[in-house]
């Protein structure tokens, strides 16, 4: 298994990877709050994420990485993006909604730094084991 491969790094990778990609969508739909009939997107993971990381899960123990093991691959998680295809209350049937928009966007950005400084904290103690280990 490669250096940094474990399974902690990948995921939390995955998720800034996510949260960059919601981001984007956030950003596009406040630009297209003045486009008539555009519906607003949004970026869906955390559930299959839930669904993968279920705790009522039973994990199957494996102790070489050739033996089957029903832990989640986090490359195989993957987000989707869902159109909220209800109408809204503007004339023109555009549906963004600034003050949500900025909200989700806001809790994005919490979120995205929380899991850099987790991800940085998992790097560093890998670095930290990597250095005092000749000694």
């Amino acid at each position: 298994m490669p250096l940094f491969e474990n399974d902690n790094i990948v995921l939390l990778a995955k998720y800034l990877n996510v949260a960059s990609m919601r981001q984007k969508l956030i950003a596009h739909n406040i630009a297209n709050i003045s486009t008539p009939g555009y519906k607003s997107l949004t970026l869906r993971f955390e559930d299959c994420l839930q669904d993968a990381l279920n705790p009522d899960k039973v994990n199957l123990g494996t102790s070489r990485e050739e033996h089957i093991s029903n832990i989640p691959d986090a490359n195989k998680l993957e987000p989707f993006v869902e159109k909220d295809n209800t109408s809204g209350m503007r004339a023109d049937a555009n549906n963004v909604n600034l003050e949500h928009e900025m909200t989700v966007l806001s809790a994005n950005t919490i979120q995205y730094n929380l899991v850099m400084q987790r991800l940085t904290d998992n790097l560093q103690q890998l670095s930290y084991v990597i250095t005092s280990r000749g000694r």
